[in-house]
């Protein structure tokens, strides 16, 4: 398996340490993120040390004093009133803001309130009509928040003890001729005043515009704690999507997006926010709706108690519209959504874990990515507190319009989980809008149990793994699961997977596992102890056949920084351009212990040397050469050609068989002569069916040229030359 590691440095804190394998690097966004306005108007905005969001009560400017600040600290600014000399000139009710580029305005009236957002800062600014009065000119703006205000100068610093302050800026009046005066903001009851002297405002040309400007200066030079990452790929583009959570404060999480394209070592082509309000949004996941080319991103809003959902096109950075679902689930932490992606049609799965107050259920509902609900299904049981609990678990791919989604998940079926259970059930979606139907559930073992199963696969072969814990450790258990036109059921029983895998130490803990699937290998990933209680992620690569499972390669390590700290490995597969590849994420520890992600690309399909060249060409005046680019691998195209041609080529091809040729002197044979199949060409591309049973298969080529060489004319009919055989093995 040919495995190449790229850092996804989703966190700006980085660790500083150079790795020796190529990394592609990049902050949570680049500039600032601007979401599409939401359905009341609202417009959430993301620069590097501040959120800012727009809406009908006024502005509210939220420093951002690193993950390890105990809640959000967001001062709201609201234009409060204007004084023209003696008289107090009305304001208009707010308008919706409307945005031109990097700005956003909202009209007063006379007064227009202008917000332009850079990455270092936000500057507030003010657009004033003159006024029917003539005299000083005083705006007045309510300030609300919880921060200590110094108004010292210059400027006013809005203070958090021990985290950090935010700067507003003494302010500038401009008139219409360029003509500028410097102001001092003042502190008043309750909020700020600017006033431009009647001196300016008599000989002034209208209108003017008075601007300040907010930074944030914050004491942890940490801007976020990135955690909990999900990765996907989309089939057609072969772009990958990493999604996170991103900690800004205890109370404040965002759930970034990282789009990559499928080169070897994944380069980024844009950060997005699924989710940058002030919201807590937990738990996300990531799938792909193949047909329409948009990944689904969902996750928990915890600070509304439900689950929302949206769509990013692969190719591009649009975004959908918010949708949520499942309204009063509460702030559990344990819920948690599942996408099932789809490889045909327009509809996915959310698969919804849900915990409250009066239990535990599994909720699954399926939609058209533009937003259609076309039912729900609740999963296995519905389980009071007295009955038990239902743990999180994951869902498989709908591969054809007629196949089925199979979710897993960890069920403990009494109070303090005495007895635990993995269970899984299939779903399927009928042609009919609106109906899922369900097949029986089905326990797939029964024992001491942690962590979340995990299941991939598509159409009728499906692997499903988890963590069962033993004596003294913990290993990974799994079982094919497929169906033969009947309902899908585990095929054999439970196999210790880490047992039996190549290279593990037995006695070492391997946990939370996942595993995704190419079409013909499974990829199952894990953390495992070290010896030293520090988690690093590994992977191996299987082939299923009916209830066998057979190591291609086992224990690898996919991490190049050892001594840190692994959590939560997800892993996917990809298809079309990256036929073959699968991509792990993870979150791992930095010298700050804040979650950077990181990942690795891993091609399941290739492993060392695919093609050999044995010495058996002659000939005159000069050797023809033999040449292969490609790989020979399942899935994959390989092309053979021949070079320093000096007569007609052919190719043959068949069975390796190296033998010599009577009276040719050091011309050898490479195929065997009695089921060879000759071409009249010089090269020849031949692509490899993605089946199982061509592995390991082997297939020799070589060239003969009709030319004098060192094989005579009394041996065929004609003189001819040899080249060198190559033979190639399936792998």
């Amino acid at each position: 398996m040919h495995r190449s590691v790229v850092v996804f440095s989703l966190a700006l804190a980085a660790t500083g340490q150079q790795l020796p394998l190529p990394i592609s690097s990049a902050p949570p966004f680049v500039g600032v993120f601007v979401g599409p306005p939401a359905e009341d108007g609202a417009i959430h905005v993301r620069g590097e040390r501040y959120k800012l969001h727009l809406d009908g009560a006024g502005a509210a400017f939220q420093p951002l004093f690193g993950p390890r600040a105990p809640r959000d600290f967001p001062l709201r600014f609201v234009l409060a009133g204007l004084q023209a000399g003696e008289l107090t000139v009305p304001l208009a009710a707010p308008s919706r803001w409307r945005g031109e580029g990097a700005r956003f305005a909202c009209e007063r009236g006379p007064v227009t309130e202008w917000w332009h957002v850079a990455a270092g800062a936000a500057q507030q600014y003010f657009t004033i009509q003159q006024p029917a009065a003539a005299g000083a000119l005083t705006l007045r703006i309510a300030v609300d928040g919880d921060l200590l205000v110094d108004g010292d100068g210059p400027g006013v610093q809005f203070r958090a003890p021990g985290l950090g302050s935010v700067h507003y800026s003494d302010a500038v009046v401009i008139d219409a001729r360029g003509r500028r005066l410097a102001l001092p903001v003042e502190v008043q009851q309750g909020g700020l005043s600017i006033t431009v002297p009647a001196a300016f405002t008599a000989a002034c040309a209208w209108p003017l515009v008075v601007d300040p400007l907010l930074t944030t200066l914050a004491i942890d030079t940490t801007i976020s704690d990135v955690q909990d990452a999900k990765v996907a790929c989309d089939p057609t583009s072969g772009n990958w999507l990493v999604v996170a959570e991103e900690h800004l404060s205890a109370t404040d999480v965002d759930i970034v997006c990282h789009r990559y394209d499928n080169s070897a070592v994944p380069q980024l082509l844009g950060t997005t926010y699924a989710d940058n309000s002030p919201s807590r949004s937990n738990n996300p996941d990531v799938g792909i709706v193949a047909a329409t080319q948009q990944f689904v991103i969902a996750w928990h809003n915890a600070s509304a108690g439900r689950f929302d959902w949206r769509v990013l096109h692969a190719t591009t950075a649009a975004l959908g519209t918010t949708i949520a679902i499942s309204q009063g689930i509460g702030a559990d932490l344990a819920n948690r959504p599942r996408i099932g992606s789809a490889l045909t049609g327009d509809r996915f799965l959310l698969v919804m874990f849900r915990r409250n107050s009066t239990g535990t259920d599994v909720l699954a509902n399926w939609s058209r990515t533009t937003g259609t609900n076309f039912g729900s299904l609740f999963v296995g049981p519905l389980l009071a507190p007295s009955q038990g609990t239902m743990a999180p678990g994951d869902v498989s791919t709908l591969a054809q319009a007629t196949d089925k989604w199979v979710v897993v998940w960890r069920e403990c079926t009494a109070p303090g989980c005495a007895t635990q259970l993995v269970r899984m059930q299939a779903i399927s979606a009928a042609a009919i809008a609106g109906t899922l139907q369900a097949e029986p559930t089905v326990t797939l073992a029964t024992g001491s149990f942690a962590d979340e199963p995990a299941i991939a696969g598509s159409g009728g072969s499906l692997l499903a793994v988890w963590r069962q814990a033993g004596l003294g450790s913990s290993d990974l258990f799994g079982v094919p699961i497929s169906s033969s036109g009947g309902p899908f059921l585990p095929q054999g029983a439970p196999q210790n997977l880490t047992t039996q895998e190549p290279g593990t130490v037995i006695v070492r803990e391997q946990r939370q596992p996942t595993v995704s699937h190419d079409g013909v290998r499974f990829v199952y990933g894990y953390l495992e102890d070290d010896g030293t209680d520090i988690l690093q992620p590994h992977a191996a690569t299987v082939f299923v056949n009916g209830s066998s499972i057979a190591w291609h390669e086992g224990h690898l390590p996919l991490s190049s920084v050892p001594g840190r700290m692994c959590h939560t490995l997800d892993l996917a597969h990809g298809a079309g351009a990256t036929l073959g590849h699968h991509q792990a994420v993870w979150q791992q520890d930095s010298l700050a212990f804040t979650g950077d992600v990181r990942g690795a690309v891993i091609d399941a399909r290739k492993d060392g040397p695919t093609s050999v060249v044995t010495q058996t060409g002659c000939g005159l005046p000069s050797e023809a050469t033999i040449g292969i680019t490609g790989t020979p691998a399942l899935g994959r195209t390989f092309t053979v050609a021949l070079g320093n041609l000096t007569g007609f080529p052919f190719l043959l091809v068949g069975p390796e068989n190296i033998s010599a040729l009577p009276g040719c002197g050091g011309c050898l044979s490479g195929v065997d002569l009695s089921a060879m199949v000759a071409y009249g060409t010089a090269s020849l591309t031949v692509p490899v069916p993605a089946d199982p049973t061509l592995l390991q298969f082997r297939l020799a080529f070589q060239g003969l040229l009709l030319q004098a060489g060192g094989c005579p004319a009394t041996l065929a009919g004609f003189p001819f030359a040899l080249s060198d055989t190559l033979t190639i093995q399936v792998l």
